[in-house]
Order: C-alpha cells, then structure tokens, then sequence
C-alpha cells in the first residue's frame, strides 16, 4: 500500500525521494474466532455463514462481525471455536441439508512476514526482515 506520511526532519537526515519500507498494524486482536470472508453472506440485513453441525446437516447461522481484513473476519457472535464453516459453494446447500465435508484448515492470521531491502547511507544494498505485527 503507497501512503505518505509526515515526519519531523531536524537534522535533514531525510532527503526528498528517499523510501522506506514498514509494517503497519492498524487494528489488532488475539485469540478471537475468525473466519475466511468469502464465507460470510447476507440475509437480509443480517450477516450469516453455513455450518455444518455435528450430523453433517447444514445450518444457516447468524453472526456479527468485528475487524475484517482483506481475507479474514473476526466473529464477535454466533459462532465458537471448532465450528464447521462451508468455504466456497454459498447458497449451494439447503437448510437441514446432509453433506459429506472435506476438512480443511485456513489461516488465522492475515499476517505474513515479508523479506525487503534496505540502502544504507552509502548506496549498498543489504536484506533485512520485518517483524510479525500479528493480527489473530
């Protein structure tokens, strides 16, 4: 994401052009229960996700949703940790539907750790790593 920001330049150790690259944690929770979005869908005005309960019958449950990332939700309400979520297929199933799930696991975290580059005063290029900023 290209973003410009301000900072204090006293000693002019900043040139104009210079980049720099960062990681920016704008929102942050841990240990909450979240969900890949594509599973999310409304109904109506409410926001729901097919589950599938321990009969392997799906169910169309209503859920709040918290912090939304670009590929994970958090669930504040209407589901708990080890719910059977459908991915893919929405509005595929009927309520009450038998089905015979695949099992799979998906990320529960948004973060990644990316390796960039750094030039030093003298125009050297050297790697570095940034650090896990962590939203779960």
């Amino acid at each position: 994401m290209e973003t410009e920001v301000d900072v204090e330049n006293k000693d002019f150790s900043i040139s104009p052009g210079m980049y720099a690259n960062t990681a920016l944690t704008l929102g942050h929770v841990e240990n909450v229960v979240t969900v890949p979005v594509e599973v999310l869908a409304l109904n109506g005005q409410n926001q729901v996700v097919e589950v599938i309960d321990n009969t392997n019958r799906v169910h169309l449950r209503t859920v709040q949703v918290g912090l939304r990332g670009s590929k994970l939700a958090e669930i504040t309400s209407g589901l708990n940790v080890g719910d059977r979520v459908i991915i893919g297929g929405k509005a595929k199933y009927f309520e009450d539907e038998e089905v015979d799930p695949m099992l799979t696991t998906a990320p529960a975290s948004e973060t990644i750790q990316v390796t960039g580059g750094m030039i030093d005063m003298n125009g050297a290029q050297t790697g570095s790593e940034q650090g896990d900023g962590g939203a779960h």
